[in-house]
């Protein structure tokens, strides 16, 4: 079952001026400064020092472009005698001021306003958050770097989604109020498909797919090929993942159906069909990919007595023997090498 955001007003409204995250930035010609470049690489998980049990924070950074940062503290409060707590997530996009801090605020006419103020190490491993207001649970506190990798959520990817570009998201509000769906499954082991839909017919107004490690958005409308709109490929292109692989095995007169987790990766290039040829045979070389995503492929034969490879991928099988055909797959400005043995009989 996916999950439903309501674009407007979840959990705290973004900053109007923030909406401009993926066009100028709204203090004109950045003059980059050391910390502004520690927050430039910031993509990663904080947990508050005081974390305990019952009462613990954890918060999510991700930069997204022109001082903009995607953030969400996921807060729980309780008491070890009452065995109770109760949860908040708050998730947003802060700016950087000058002073190279960040700063988020909700709209002035919020129903509870609030502001949240955050101060990053010099090395990125440390972030001291205050804020002002009365939000359900304090998010307050030092907070100590705990890994690189993300896991995208219905949050925080809404919250990079709905300040990208209005041009590569289609995502206005003028049009009549929508509705943003985050599927919670994975599709080959990367991309969360996404869609936003008109509260009122329904209809789909964008699609996009959410790599698990946010690192990448596309804009993947059925009636046209996918687009990169945030991030990059090339974590795609390096990752493995664990996939289901089935395996039927038969006793006592009985098959019974088996299976095991493996790791592979998550995009690799074969050939179309067995890396066993018969002299004179064709093949073709297709990249594995988690979607459908438009890709190139650069590739050539250790030995073109036995194999030759053309510049569209097309292998023919023309001397026996063993070849190795090496190349480079492309992806949204990603790359990925590889290397094919080939047998020709």
């Amino acid at each position: 079952m996916g999950k439903v955001l309501k674009l407007v007003g979840f959990v705290l409204p973004v900053l109007l001026f923030c909406m401009g995250c993926g066009h100028a930035t709204p203090y004109g010609v950045d003059k980059k400064g050391a910390a502004l470049d520690v927050w430039e690489t910031t993509s990663g998980s904080f947990v508050r020092q005081d974390s305990s049990q019952y009462n613990n924070a954890v918060l999510s950074m991700k930069y997204l472009s022109n001082r903009c940062v995607a953030f969400q503290f996921k807060l729980m409060a309780g008491s070890e005698s009452e065995k109770v707590t109760k949860a908040k997530v708050i998730s947003a996009v802060m700016l950087i001021d000058h002073n190279d801090v960040g700063r988020y605020e909700t709209e002035p006419d919020a129903e509870r306003p609030m502001s949240i103020k955050f101060v990053l190490s010099g090395d990125g491993k440390q972030v001291k958050i205050t804020h002002t207001g009365e939000p359900d649970i304090s998010p307050d506190g030092v907070y100590d770097f705990t890994e690189a990798n993300l896991e995208a959520s219905a949050a925080l990817a809404t919250s990079i989604i709905k300040n990208l570009p209005t041009a590569a998201t289609s995502l206005n509000r003028n049009l009549g109020a929508y509705t943003i769906r985050f599927s919670d499954k994975l599709v080959s082991s990367w991309f969360y498909p996404t869609q936003a839909t008109f509260d009122d017919t329904g209809k789909v107004l964008a699609k996009f797919l959410i790599a698990k490690d946010l690192s990448a958005i596309y804009r993947a409308d059925d009636d046209s090929k996918p687009v990169l709109i945030f991030g990059s490929a090339q974590p795609m292109l390096d990752a493995t993942a664990l996939y289901w692989k089935e395996a039927n095995r038969s006793a006592k007169g009985k098959t019974r159906s088996e299976g095991a987790y493996e790791k592979k990766p998550v995009a690799l290039v074969k050939l179309e069909k067995s890396a066993f040829l018969t002299k004179g045979e064709s093949s073709k070389l297709i990249a594995v990919l988690p979607w459908k995503l438009p890709y190139a492929l650069k590739a050539m034969s250790s030995d073109t007595s036995v194999i030759i490879v053309d510049k569209q991928g097309r292998v023919k099988a023309v001397g026996v023997g063993r070849a190795t055909i090496s190349g480079t797959l492309l992806v949204d400005k990603g790359t990925k090498e590889f290397t094919i043995e080939v047998f020709v009989r």
